[in-house]
């Protein structure tokens, strides 16, 4: 009989201690399991975009999204200002960022670091087929021209100055760069007195207006939603030369840190904006695109940006 309790009391004791040691142990009914713990760390979402235009502007439009997602998710959704578009990249990279608006260029450069770590969570319908606009100063009477082809035979080319945007931007320096010399054979350094960076695609529209630059490469949708006074009276004083082929560019992505279900919900509050709905249509009209959407996308949709940078196209630093 002893012995029976012995073994009895050995037993007992191996499964506690299997218990206590194994990973995979089961938690009481009344414990959350520990994956359920790490879904609900996350207590707050910071989100940023891509300095593409006057830092007022983008805050703005950022504390819209802010304001309307927390309520979806039940979370505090707040914005961080980033200083250029590499901080937006490291900062969702590293942790500090939970949903950043990307360009085409640095959401592939965040999926080549974060690769499954990351998700495209929506983009604007109209991002699936974007365009750049090559813009001039109407005194310089270069006018409408099918291929940009007409510019580097100008014989006036050489004297003219030209503006990109940001080094980083998909719209404003790496497609109209990669269409600028698919079609000519030649780099704009080559062809132009000289070549600048604004910064920014309303820099840009402001610099060709006040002559600092003959020509520019802008975003077609800075152009046609430009509503600040001064952006108004800057495209009177230029015109639309020539407009690039189509490409994919803007996406808001997500660090998948956040959980599944935190995922799920953003695409379904972005692809649930309503056009027809006061309060939605005024969040869609600050994002450039009043009377649009936000759709689902998926990372493939990027790759001919991912073959344009793979082919060597200058960035810059």
């Amino acid at each position: 009989m002893r012995s029976l309790m012995v073994v009895k009391l050995f037993a007992a004791a191996a499964i506690m201690l299997l218990w206590a040691g194994s990973s995979t142990a089961i938690a009481p009914a009344n414990q959350p399991r520990m994956h359920l713990l790490q879904e609900t760390e996350i207590k707050e979402i910071r989100i940023s975009a891509i300095p593409d235009s006057d830092a007022k502007k983008v805050e703005e439009k950022c504390n819209l999204v802010a304001e309307a997602l927390g309520k979806h998710l039940g979370l505090t959704v707040k914005f961080m200002p980033q200083q250029d578009y590499a901080a937006c990249v490291t900062g969702i990279a590293t942790g500090q960022l939970e949903l950043v608006w990307f360009g085409g260029v640095t959401g592939v450069q965040t999926n080549n670091k974060m690769g499954d770590k990351c998700t495209f969570v929506a983009c604007r319908d109209v991002d699936k087929k974007y365009k750049t606009y090559f813009i001039a100063n109407k005194d310089s009477k270069i006018g409408a021209i099918k291929n940009l082809t007409a510019i580097s035979e100008n014989e006036n080319a050489g004297e003219w100055t030209f503006t990109f945007g940001s080094k980083s931007s998909t719209s404003g320096h790496v497609m109209p760069r990669h269409f600028f010399q698919e079609q000519t054979g030649e780099k704009p350094e080559d062809v132009f007195k000289s070549v600048a960076y604004s910064g920014s695609h309303d820099a840009t529209l402001r610099n060709v207006a006040n002559g600092t630059a003959t020509v520019g490469a802008m975003n077609y949708k800075s152009w046609d939603t430009a509503k600040a006074e001064d952006l108004v009276a800057a495209k009177e004083k230029c015109e639309i030369i020539y407009t690039t082929p189509d490409y994919a560019d803007y996406v808001w992505v997500a660090n998948n840190r956040v959980g599944a279900d935190i995922l799920k919900k953003m695409t379904e509050w972005f692809t649930g904006l309503d056009p027809k709905k006061e309060a939605d249509n005024k969040i869609l009209e600050a994002w450039g695109t009043k009377d649009g959407k936000f759709v689902t996308c998926e990372k493939k949709e990027w790759d001919g940006i991912k073959n344009v940078l793979d082919a060597g196209v200058d960035i810059g630093g």
